[in-house]
């Protein structure tokens, strides 16, 4: 029994060990292939099976938490428990403070989604616990995990700041390519957005180790970016679903010429890359020189 019990445990640190080296020795292919089986295969395969039957129904939701927790796991288990990821109570008001620029993108969304239709109630608990969990999946893998682990992994480099920054942002563009070959315009644009906003979350996170702020925002910004869809009641036909989501009529709708109408989704498009540009700024504002000191006593531990 106990030779059964040990070689178990030898099994066990030997997964973890392998996990831990292939991390430290060659980090950005490891969250690179990471990345990619987690969202653009596990999450897209099972998403893609859910809702050929159900739209956007609480599958989405309880797969995004799954995979989160999944990702919790996976990083105490490697660094046997050491690895902060953020979920602390200190600095959370500078946290939240940083994130700012993200305020702007809310409204945007807002004026675009915003409709005097009667509200579904089942359509907003949906909305309010999906997004919770697309934003606690997408920080935690983005900004907890992988800067956590590039500013660790370029430890003693005077440029981690900068290429923890770039990487993580560049990835969170790049993981939104899933939508391409349906919208390639909007995806390209959607990547733009992602990186430029990606700069300011993770700006935030890196000057105040904490990931709430983030996931509270991010949360936020989906939300209202999927507005129109509280005024719609769920139902199995997935293109009847999308078409009345499309029908829903946003407030503006009442008080702009058709003509201008038809040139919004445009203008909200570039609008939203500019305002990315400008999150980018921000962030690379919070990260300035004078801060670096700060920041360095602050990631001295993983």
């Amino acid at each position: 029994m106990t030779n059964g019990l040990d070689e178990r445990k030898t099994e066990k640190a030997s997964v973890s060990g392998f996990l831990h080296d292939f991390m430290e020795k060659h980090a950005p292919w490891f969250w690179v292939i990471f990345s990619v089986v987690t969202v653009l295969i596990v999450y897209k395969s099972f998403s893609l099976a859910f809702l050929k039957k159900t739209p956007y129904t609480w599958d989405d939701t309880f797969q995004h938490f799954s995979l989160a927790l999944l990702c919790i796991i996976l990083m105490r288990e490697s660094y046997k428990g050491k690895f902060h990821m953020g979920f602390r109570t200190e600095r959370f008001g500078l946290g939240l403070l940083l994130c700012w620029p993200a305020i702007p993108f809310m409204c945007l969304n807002l004026i675009s989604g915003l409709s005097d239709l009667p509200i579904v109630p089942e359509s907003l608990i949906l909305m309010i616990f999906s997004n919770s969990a697309i934003g606690l999946f997408e920080e935690v893998v983005v900004r907890a995990i992988l800067v956590g682990h590039m500013m660790h992994h370029w430890k003693g480099d005077r440029h981690r700041v900068l290429k923890s920054v770039l990487c993580s942002s560049l990835l969170f563009g790049v993981l939104h390519i899933g939508n391409f070959f349906s919208n390639p315009v909007g995806t390209v644009f959607q990547i733009a957005y992602a990186a430029g906003i990606g700069v300011m979350f993770a700006a935030s996170y890196i000057r105040s180790r904490n990931l709430w702020p983030c996931v509270i925002l991010h949360a936020l910004v989906d939300f209202c970016a999927g507005l129109s869809m509280i005024y719609v009641p769920l139902q199995a036909d997935m293109t009847a679903y999308q078409e009345s989501v499309m029908r829903v009529p946003s407030l503006i709708s009442y008080y702009l010429p058709y003509d201008v109408l038809m040139i919004i989704p445009g203008l909200i498009l570039i609008w939203a890359v500019i305002m990315s540009v400008a999150a980018a700024f921000a962030g690379a504002f919070m990260l300035r020189k004078s801060k670096a000191e700060e920041i360095e006593e602050l990631w001295r531990e993983m």
